[in-house]
């Protein structure tokens, strides 16, 4: 008799974890379903045409898989994007955390200064993941792509060995501002054009940091973005770094818009490969002899040290500034509107 009543006991335990694991499954799933609803939701309040068909969840018992197919994002400013299906997973433990496997081949449709480009994007690899808010917001994605190409209908294109981008939206400060702290890098990125000698075609390596302040509101890009500049919105850039052949700098500094969209700001730069960088631009007609000679001589009265190549590090002012960007007291560049 006692056997019998161990046995029921045990038969009822686990009836009572499988039960209660089959409802916690199903709650999460719930979550899942109800975060990707809600953030499409939040899309479209702003203006945006959010569609796909499902969401798929299985995965039961200890699993959550998701799937997307048909995923269609049109936004106000005219820009639309379209990929194959997404699928997810996530532990059903954290059912708002979603590790993404995203389209290998996409299409974004983007308007640049009143016409319409549009752009395939294929990449080997592509993974994502998304940590939704119990409210469906999404507060921090990560993006991972590997031998990216971008192509335009006119053929021309750019290619990368590998992408990397970081998005976090932290809770908003006391004083209501909000923030959204960015990370990127780019490796081995190809320019659809050669650069003038001693460039190479291909920049190795392109790494920010950075953090927006400010939300630029969603409607008209020319708009927004002056609505975003006169409620005091900044980039604050805490890690700029770039190698590009001879010429590596590391910059850091804070940029805005100035009243006809042109970036305007303050970065203070290292900078080895300077005078590689000024000869090829005395070739190509877009610096006067006797401003790099200037700066030629900034190098060598004004040089740190020498980098792991034995080239002299200098360190400049880069300023943005009435649609010119300034090395030092030598205008290098002019600057357009952003849009």
């Amino acid at each position: 008799m006692r056997r019998r009543h161990l046995a029921l006991a045990a038969l009822a335990v686990a009836i009572v974890a499988v039960t209660g694991l089959a409802i916690y499954w199903m709650w999460a799933a719930g979550q899942v379903r109800t975060a990707i609803a809600q953030w499409a939701e939040t899309q479209r309040a702003e203006g945006y045409d959010v569609a796909y068909t499902g969401p798929d969840v299985r995965g039961f018992p200890i699993r959550l898989t998701v799937r997307l197919d048909q995923p269609r994002i049109a936004a106000p400013e005219g820009w639309r994007w379209s990929g194959a299906a997404i699928a997810g997973e996530a532990a059903f433990w954290q059912p708002l955390l979603l590790r993404l496997a995203l389209p290998r081949q996409q299409e974004l449709v983007a308007v640049w200064r009143g016409h319409e480009r549009s752009l395939q994007l294929q990449a080997g690899g592509a993974d994502g993941v998304v940590r939704f808010d119990t409210r469906g917001q999404a507060v921090a994605a990560t993006l991972d792509m590997t031998d990216v190409t971008v192509r335009e209908a006119s053929g021309a294109s750019v290619r990368a060995d590998r992408l990397h981008h970081e998005v976090t939206r932290p809770t908003p400060t006391a004083d209501g501002v909000s923030h959204l702290l960015l990370r990127g890098e780019i490796d081995a990125l190809t320019l659809p054009e050669a650069p003038p000698a001693p460039f190479p075609e291909t920049v190795q390596r392109l790494a920010y940091t950075a953090d927006l302040i400010g939300t630029i509101p969603s409607g008209e890009p020319a708009a927004a973005l002056a609505a975003w500049r006169d409620a005091g919105g900044l980039l604050e850039v805490t890690d700029l770094s770039l190698t590009w052949g001879p010429l590596y700098v590391r910059a850091d500094g804070t940029a805005a818009l100035d009243e006809a969209l042109r970036p305007q700001g303050a970065f203070s730069a290292r900078i080895a490969g300077l005078p590689e960088m000024l000869d090829a631009l005395v070739a190509q007609g877009m610096m006067q002899p006797g401003a790099a000679a200037a700066l030629r001589l900034a190098v060598l009265t004004l040089a740190e040290g020498r980098d792991g190549n034995g080239r002299p590090v200098v360190r400049l002012p880069v300023t943005l500034q009435d649609g010119r960007v300034f090395l030092g007291p030598v205008a290098l560049a002019r600057l357009d509107p952003v849009l």
